[in-house]
């Protein structure tokens, strides 16, 4: 019972109460708010990674399964360093919220390092489902997704495998 006890000690410490006040709007708006005030809180995501970094840097941040099974990534120390790097060079390529960073790839330890580091610098991404483009011949949903964002940079993991719906946008 005294490990139940602690455990909910310490998540009333991390979330604020379940509490919500309603307003239901005469044009069918329901809009949700917390009564509770806003704490503290970091510029950006970018910021809890520089503070674990400093506070345990050989610590794993990012691992996937390598083609040999074993895990593979980044440890803290490392992951600031890379999203740093990524980050500055985004900044050299004019990226900004008009010219976004596309990533059109599966969840990989790149894809994460590339969107921290954009969002460390306020560049928006634009995480597009790779269906889109490995499913789809018309490429219909990607064109449209391209032609409202307007991406300065489009990722992809695999240029290979991607080069057909690249071709198409």
């Amino acid at each position: 019972m005294q490990k139940r006890s602690q455990a909910t000690h310490k998540a009333e410490q991390l979330f604020a109460p379940p509490e919500v006040e309603i307003e239901r709007r005469s044009d069918g708006t329901i809009r949700l708010q917390s009564p509770q005030p806003l704490k503290p809180y970091a510029r950006c995501v970018g910021e809890y990674l520089v503070h674990w970094a400093k506070a345990t840097p050989e610590r794993p941040f990012l691992l996937e399964r390598g083609s040999d099974g074993n895990w593979q990534g980044v440890t803290y120390g490392e992951a600031v360093d890379r999203v740093q790097r990524i980050a500055a060079w985004l900044l050299g390529a004019n990226l900004s919220s008009e010219r976004p960073v596309a990533i059109l790839s599966e969840n990989s330890v790149e894809h994460g390092l590339l969107a921290l580091a954009a969002m460390h610098v306020a560049i928006p991404i634009v995480p597009v489902s790779p269906a889109y483009a490995l499913m789809s011949q018309d490429f219909g949903k990607l064109k449209t997704i391209f032609e409202l964002v307007h991406p300065g940079l489009v990722f992809v993991s695999d240029a290979a495998r991607y080069a057909p719906a690249l071709a198409a946008v």
